[in-house]
């Protein structure tokens, strides 16, 4: 790992960020907005800036495969983002709170998450995945592509790290387009 490398990886972050914050504002301005609401749901998707900015780096991961392969260190840099990211998040968190206040919401969660272990042992056994990919694949539905990144690092499944990170990356792109449209249509009404 070299001090390089991670200045490489933020900056090709940063820059990604960048541009796809200031296409999307570009944008905004040029398409503006229409009274029909299928175009104004089109419009939505295509200047929205975290669709952009989800889209450009899963680009830039395809395309540029050779470039970002070659940067040492970026898995340790991500893995210490990621840990980062659950700090930030988890210090807010107060499940006695949660029951306290919204038992239903909890209890919610859980059939959600228990629904989804369920389906996707199921689905991989039939599939006859390895209870590696099964597991990894329930958390990214749950958590996302850093949850289930941070459990392949902590079980020592290193060669599962890169896949979940696209596949949870996949399933964000998916689910980012099909939320906005489903905002937007519940919007406009």
């Amino acid at each position: 790992m070299s001090l390089q490398s991670i200045a490489l990886s933020l900056g090709a972050s940063i820059l990604l960020v960048a541009v796809s914050f200031t296409v999307s504002k570009w944008l905004k301005t040029v398409l503006g907005s229409s009274e029909h609401i299928v175009l104004d749901m089109l419009i939505g998707l295509v200047t929205d800036k975290y669709l952009l900015l989800t889209t450009l780096t899963f680009a830039a991961i395809v395309f540029c495969r050779k470039g970002v392969a070659k940067l040492s260190g970026s898995q340790e840099l991500g893995a210490y983002c990621i840990y980062l990211f659950f700090v930030v998040i988890g210090i807010p968190a107060s499940i006695p709170l949660i029951i306290q206040n919204a038992p239903l919401l909890f209890v919610f969660t859980l059939t959600v998450a228990l629904t989804n272990l369920l389906v996707t042992l199921l689905a991989g056994k039939l599939l006859k995945f390895g209870i590696e990919e099964i597991m990894l694949a329930c958390n990214a539905n749950i958590g996302g592509p850093t949850t289930a990144a941070a459990l392949a690092i902590g079980k020592g499944w290193r060669t599962l790290v890169g896949p979940i990170l696209v596949i949870g990356t996949v399933g964000y792109i998916i689910g980012n387009y099909i939320g906005t449209m489903v905002y937007a249509l519940v919007g406009n009404m």
